[in-house]
């Protein structure tokens, strides 16, 4: 072997050397970060335990009262168990097809005081002992403008042609009549913004559920008036005909 010879095997060997090292020192520091990852890793679930959760179902958007909930409202969201509602729902299968009968935020858990119908419950356990609920359509321009909500409060009046005594003529009279009337639900075809609402669902006593039935029916104009919502006592008004206009306003 000749000298040149033994300087490219010399320089072979340290260049084998020091790519061995290199490749120590690589797998030494990996080693070492993998190390460190596990034990910042265990350090943490020493630290913050897992909390135990299960999924619910939530509303995907905001809902009012008369939606039917379908599946693209409801999606699944994880809760602590130790702060599940009470009366949560706990599975989208209860909520098929359901009504509800108060609003829900998004977000928030569905449960069974919400919704109307099936095993969820009814409209009928909304409604105070000696009441019932009568579905008026929307007839009069303060309906049609959309500003009642629910729990309003309203009066009725009307207008029809009344029969003299003698019953010779007919003269139409309008009237005062029914009063305190309470909204229980404004109705709308769908929860679309645009959507004019197109019946009242009104509480009221039997008797003035006949009287309503019986003043729909006579065929004359109906109009209703918004009350303050803090009132709630009755007014005395005597009714309006032709001969009061005349009297007051000196009409010819």
């Amino acid at each position: 072997m000749n000298r040149r010879q033994g300087w490219v095997l010399l320089s072979l060997g340290i260049v084998l050397a020091l790519g061995t090292g290199a490749l120590v020192f690589f797998l030494l520091q990996q080693q070492q970060r993998t190390l460190s990852v596990e034990a910042e890793r265990m350090a943490a679930e020493q630290v913050a335990p897992v909390v135990a959760t299960m999924d619910l179902p939530v509303a995907a958007r905001p809902l009012q009262p008369g939606a039917v909930i379908t599946s693209d409202d409801v999606l699944m969201k994880p809760f602590p168990l130790d702060l599940v509602p009470v009366a949560a729902i706990t599975d989208t299968i209860s909520l098929r097809d359901q009504i509800l009968i108060a609003p829900i935020g998004q977000g928030e858990t569905f449960s069974t005081g919400k919704l109307a119908g099936g095993e969820a419950g009814t409209i009928s356990q909304q409604i105070e002992p000696g009441q019932v609920i009568f579905a008026f359509p929307i007839s009069d321009l303060l309906t049609q403008v959309d500003i009642l909500a629910d729990g309003d409060r309203i009066d009725m009046l009307m207008t029809m042609p009344v029969i003299s005594a003698d019953g010779t003529e007919s003269h139409d009279v309008t009237a005062y009549t029914l009063q305190n009337i309470n909204i229980f639900r404004v109705l709308r075809p769908s929860l679309e913004a645009d959507q004019p609402p197109i019946a009242l669902l009104l509480t009221m006593t039997p008797e003035d559920a006949l009287m309503l039935k019986r003043l729909k029916d006579s065929g004359g104009k109906i109009d209703f008036v918004l009350r303050p919502i803090t009132d709630r006592e009755p007014v005395e008004v005597p009714p309006v005909t032709d001969e009061v206009l005349v009297s007051r306003y000196g009409l010819r």
